[in-house]
Order: structure tokens, then sequence, then C-alpha cells
């Protein structure tokens, strides 16, 4: 698969979640039906934020890698960005249910970077 490829589908993926995340903001009543309008907030909410952190992520590193990127660079940018993205949804999550802020996040995070360098160390 080239890289023009894969950047493309998640341009197209960007485009669509924040698409289907506005006329779901727009068009639905979460007073109606509030489980189903906030699960596919968050579901349009993650894909969206995700496909577009990591073509921000993948754009950092074709300049700090002076465009010498591989698809594998495209990959960990992917990666990366699904889970910072789930890190900000899990911190507000533990907002809404008033956990303790500090620990948590930071276990969280902890967690979250644990889990990273597990998975690029398998990688390479």
């Amino acid at each position: 698969m080239k890289k023009q490829f894969l950047l493309l589908i998640i341009l197209t993926i960007f485009i669509i979640s924040s698409l289907s995340f506005f006329l779901i903001l727009n068009y639905m009543d979460p007073f109606v039906t509030p489980k189903i309008a906030v699960s596919f907030l968050t579901i349009t909410f993650f894909t969206s934020v995700s496909s577009f952190l990591s073509l921000i992520i993948y754009f950092i590193k074709k300049i700090h890698f002076r465009g010498e990127v591989y698809l594998y660079h495209i990959k960990t940018s992917f990666r990366q960005a699904v889970l910072f993205t789930l890190f900000v949804l899990s911190s507000i999550v533990f907002y809404i249910f008033k956990a303790p802020m500090f620990l948590t996040i930071t276990l969280l995070f902890i967690l979250f970077l644990f889990l990273e360098l597990f998975i690029g160390s398998i990688e390479s």
C-alpha cells in the first residue's frame, strides 16, 4: 500500500467523521434518546480527532525526518493518535464521574505511555 493512498484514506475518514459528528450534533436530540446520541457523538468524535491527529503527527514526522518517511511512520502516527484520543476521552470520562483528577490522569498517562513503548518495541 502506498503512502499517498493511506494518507488519502485517513483524510477521507477525517472528513466523513467530522461531517457526521456535526450532523449528529445538529439533528439528534440528546433529550429524547440520550444513550444513542452520546454514543454516536463519542464514536464520531473519536474517529475525527484520531484521524486528524494522525495527519498532524505524520506531517510533524515528515518535517523532523526531512521528508524521509515511510509507511511505518504513518502507522505509528495513527497508533499514537488513537492512544492520545483514548487518553483524552478517558480523562473526560473520569472528569464526568468526578474521579480524583491528578492521580488518575497521571496513572492513565503512564499506562498509555508504557503501552506505546511496548507496541513500538515489538514492531521494531
